[in-house]
């Protein structure tokens, strides 16, 4: 009954509207200090409401008021049938104009979905919001034990009585005599004997059904709706961006009405949003989330979601008790599978994002369960809403909600299977991984690529798996599997968690242990040039016992890792070994590679243009668009770096540019977009770099790719500097120095040097800037472009100290630079 309409007997003793309010909650269960809250008044003055009922309605006690609202609240007038949540409803416009139509359209209608979607919620929003069907009697089945007749249930919502022989035909007698719309709610327990009474009673009288039920009740004429979560937002300091989407309207919502001075502010916009979205959007689980607000923040609700089912209890008083905790709603579900399909649910939970069919039978059909079980078995899953289905243009993709995964997980860690379940989709997802180089390099790139996006979640658990198990043989087969195919996934950010970890052991012995050494070259160069040549000289005297293969990619280490060191010369000839070698075993991907470096290694312009040209034509014959489009984007790097050829500049990025969308590699395509920036800054476009530059800076950032990161900073600041703000431009050049300098970079930290000492005279710090340009030149004696700034630092400092501060610098420490 919506709290704001008065049944006669409260209107006829007096009853004000705020007593009313007061009324409906003390029949909800609430104490006077709940009740307080969420009317946002004083505990006081909820007392002296109480009192007044009292004393108008003639109670003895609290407990008679109680008695007296749930009365009114399911047996008042025809038209008071229908209970009204108190609290408000959040959302769900689309869905809501969806069922409107079809509740007109269809006789039966049915909304699906896990337990705590919300979906009684959205079934009694619709039944009052709708204004052309007969008032809506709620028949509600929870309290019918599993199995039993329904019969009852109808006859109680709908006031009738008589012999239990007798109901099935006096149900149909009175949903005769006029017009009649059922809102039949909690049917997944009992479902088979609800659809035999509902297809009788639909079959003989004009009845109108709105049902809910974790699936579908099988009737001829059934319209089934999957109800949704809400929508989640995106991650956002911006709190209306936040409040845009329902699930975090939801959580501010019962979060102020628990804490009314709870609000969402950019303080704490973020972790509202994460929260949303750790919880999949699930009604339920936000509201029990909010519930928290008056003894956690956020952000420390947030860090305690991993232990949601402990976290997430105790729901408002009214709800339903399965409704109480997460886990119960979930348990409920639970506890109506067979023996077998809950074994299939639990074994989902070692996919934590989406899956396919084929790659659930792969995985999960071992004893006691075979492929024909899981045939029989997946449909009812999705029948009970256990699981949740997306279709895209060509593929179904099937996962669980988080929360539901979770307690999947938690049962088949208490059957004691997990173990084995997430051997099984480690080891499978990680020789998939390896099995897919050959596509990865040109056979079919795309598709490939497409398989590591989509399975990348799988991959990092099945990593996580295999290093928390000590099994390093699996995880290095994974990593060194991939090796220098890494180059075309790009580096991203948990591969050096892995090596980290991995190398608090011993290395493998053998062929894996070579491709391991060599791996951990090729990547530590994005990370840590020092670490990669010393990997790569070990790489060298692990090849002298293995095969021509193995000493020729040892060689491509070698030269790879001392590109960016002082020492870039001694790169030229391990690659041209590198690069023949690999011509003689008939290996063009790996030949292309070592080609492409020895390009960037070159000193000469026109000469290392050349060589990179060759590799990006040779790549375009194997078909890696990829590497193709990185050769391209690298020539365009360093015809910009040196003021030359910057027409064709523009061309090597436009098909680096497309290469890089046909291929769908997110990585390549920012590597256009930074080099793009950097030539708009070559030929003097400040504002538009600045924009370019400033919107990449936390895409590479967010994927992990530092020496990108400091480009971007270095851009920044150079635009700073050109807009006359050189406290600025200083802050963005400290930034990127401090980068290359932990890269080892070693003509990225000359030149950040160089740029960040020019900011610090500008910013009146010269003795500093003389510091920096003194250990510029200690690592770049040869450069002679320094003249001006030094003839300006001399006039501001004067002989002697400018002389004094650039030995200053010579002699110190790199790591000690930006401390000093």
């Amino acid at each position: 009954m919506a709290p704001d309409v008065f049944p006669d007997p409260l209107r006829a003793a007096g009853v004000t509207p705020r007593e009313l309010e007061v009324f409906w909650l003390v029949g909800d269960r609430l104490q006077n200090r709940e009740i307080a809250d969420r009317l946002r008044v004083s505990e006081r003055t909820v007392e002296s409401h109480v009192s007044s009922l009292l004393r108008k309605l003639g109670g003895a006690d609290r407990r008679a008021l109680a008695d007296t609202a749930a009365r009114l609240q399911v047996r008042g007038g025809p038209d008071e049938v229908l209970p009204r949540p108190l609290s408000s409803f959040v959302g769900r416009d689309r869905e809501t104009e969806e069922l409107f139509r079809l509740v007109g359209d269809h006789r039966l209608l049915t909304l699906t979905g896990p337990a705590g979607a919300g979906k009684t919620r959205l079934a009694l929003h619709v039944a009052h919001s709708q204004t052309t069907l007969p008032a809506a009697v709620l028949v509600d089945l929870a309290a019918v034990s599993p199995g039993d007749a329904v019969e009852r249930a109808f006859a109680d919502a709908l006031h009738v009585s008589d012999d239990e022989r007798r109901l099935h035909a006096l149900l149909r007698a009175t949903l005769s005599e006029r017009r009649h719309w059922l809102i039949v709610d909690n049917c997944e327990h009992v479902a088979a004997n609800a659809a035999a009474l509902l297809a009788d009673l639909l079959a003989t009288t004009h009845l109108r059904v709105l049902a809910t039920s974790h699936g579908p009740l099988g009737i001829a004429g059934e319209v089934v709706y999957d109800t949704p979560p809400l929508q989640i937002p995106e991650e956002s300091d911006d709190p209306s961006s936040v409040l845009d989407a329902a699930s975090a309207r939801l959580f501010a919502d019962r979060a102020a009405a628990v804490s009314p001075g709870f609000r969402v502010t950019p303080q704490n916009a973020r972790h509202v949003a994460m929260i949303c979205r750790r919880l999949d959007g699930l009604p339920l689980a936000i509201e029990l989330a909010a519930a928290r607000i008056r003894f956690f923040s956020p952000v420390e609700l947030l860090a305690r979601l991993h232990d949601r089912f402990a976290l997430l209890t105790d729901g408002a008083h009214g709800m339903p008790s399965r409704h109480r905790t997460l886990e119960e709603a979930l348990r409920w579900s639970y506890e109506l599978l067979g023996e077998d399909e809950r074994l299939l649910f639990e074994r989902c939970a070692v996919f934590p994002g989406e899956f396919g069919y084929d790659t659930a039978a792969e995985i999960l059909a071992y004893p006691p369960l075979d492929s024909t079980h899981l045939v029989r078995l997946f449909p009812r899953l999705l029948d009970r809403s256990l699981i949740s289905r997306r279709r895209g243009d060509h593929v179904t993709e099937y996962r669980l909600l988080d929360s539901v995964r979770q307690f999947a997980h938690r049962q088949l860690a208490e059957r004691g299977a997990a173990d084995a379940a997430h051997e099984r989709h480690a080891r499978h997802h990680l020789e998939r991984g390896v099995a897919l180089l050959a596509d990865l390099r040109g056979r079919d790139q795309v598709a490939a690529l497409r398989w590591f996006d989509r399975h990348w979640a799988d991959v990092r658990m099945g990593m996580r798996w295999a290093i928390d198990q000590g099994d390093t043989t699996t995880a290095w087969t994974f990593l060194a599997g991939i090796g220098t195919g890494w180059e075309i996934l790009g580096a991203r950010g948990e591969l050096f968690d892995w090596l980290e970890r991995l190398l608090r052991h011993p290395l493998p012995q053998g062929g894996l242990g070579i491709r391991a050494t060599v791996t951990c070259s090729i990547l530590l160069a994005y990370q840590d040039t020092g670490r990669a040549r010393e990997f790569a000289d070990h790489a060298s005297e692990r090849a002298e016992h293995g095969t021509e293969w193995d000493r020729s990619l040892a060689l491509l280490a070698r030269g790879w890792a001392r590109i960016y060191s002082a020492s870039r010369a001694g790169a030229i000839g391990p690659l041209e070994q590198a690069a023949s070698r690999f011509e003689r075993l008939g290996d063009g991907w790996h030949r292309a590679l070592a080609m492409s470096f020895q390009g960037l290694a070159t000193s000469d312009i026109t000469a290392g243009l050349e060589r990179m040209s060759e590799a990006a034509a040779l790549f375009g014959r194997l078909h890696d668009r990829v590497k193709r489009a990185n050769c391209l984007n690298q020539m365009a790097s360093r015809a910009i770096e040196n003021g030359t050829r910057l027409d064709d500049a523009v061309g090597w990025l436009a098909e680096a540019g497309r290469l890089a969308r046909l291929s769908a590699n997110d990585h390549e395509r920012l590597h256009t977009e930074i080099f793009q920036a950097s030539l708009d800054q070559r030929r003097g476009d400040h504002a538009t770099a600045r924009v370019r530059f400033d919107g990449l800076v936390s895409e590479f950032r967010r994927i992990g790719d530092r020496r990108c990161t400091a480009r971007c900073l270095i851009g920044l600041g150079r635009a700073a500097a050109h807009d006359g703000d050189h406290e600025r431009a200083r802050r963005h050049f400290t930034d990127g120095v401090e980068i290359v300098l932990g890269l080892g970079d070693h003509r990225s930290t000359v030149n950040g040097l160089r740029l960040l000492s020019g900011a610090e005279h500008a910013t009146g710090n010269s003795r500093r800037a003389a510091v920096l340009l003194g250990a510029a030149q200690r690592l770049d004696p040869g450069h002679d472009g320094d003249a001006v700034l030094r003839t300006a630092l001399g006039e501001r400092l004067g002989s002697a100290e400018l002389a004094s501060a650039l030995s200053e610098g010579h002699h110190m420490p790199l790591a000690d630079l930006l401390i000093h």
